[in-house]
């Protein structure tokens, strides 16, 4: 496991969210120090403690570990139809299927 690597998706999806350490500790039940450092990569931590965070940050454990994962697709289309104003959500569900019908031919 590459806990650079980790420790980056978590400090950006956790600032995506707009989220402290201090929120997310106590999301987990974790210490911002710790969540500072597993961060930072200056200290690793168990799968456990990921599949905490993970699940606090609405992520993939998959995509904490490795950094894709076909749920992450899912949940991006899920962030961007809620981005979007309700009367024109529908509009975007038909276009994504209208493109996926097309690239199946």
């Amino acid at each position: 496991m590459n806990f650079e690597d980790i420790g980056l998706r978590i400090r950006n999806r956790r600032k995506e969210l707009k989220l402290t350490q201090e929120q997310l500790a106590e999301e987990t039940d974790l210490t911002a120090t710790y969540i500072g450092a597993i961060e930072r990569s200056t200290s690793k931590c168990s799968i456990e403690t990921l599949v905490k965070i993970a699940n606090a940050l609405n992520l993939n454990i998959d995509f904490l570990l490795f950094g894709t994962t076909i749920k992450n697709v899912d949940l991006r289309f899920s962030e961007l139809l809620n981005e979007l104003p309700q009367d024109k959500q529908q509009l975007f569900i038909d276009l994504c299927e209208a493109i996926a019908e097309k690239l199946k031919n």
